[in-house]
């Protein structure tokens, strides 16, 4: 039974990491995603407005 819990604690808490570590990459790309688009539509290569976040 104890090994039980310890392997359930151990999977939830190497998931949270592989999450917060995936966040963490994403982060940075989409703030450029945003700028990217914000350029074009200042450029008026684009229609519609950019999205706030």
């Amino acid at each position: 039974m104890t090994l039980l819990l310890f392997v359930g604690l151990s999977w939830l808490a190497l998931r949270t990491v592989m999450v917060l570590a995936q966040v963490n990459r994403h982060t940075p790309e989409a703030q450029l995603g945003r700028e990217f688009q914000s350029e074009l539509h200042q450029r008026g290569l684009l229609d519609t407005p950019p999205r706030t976040p």
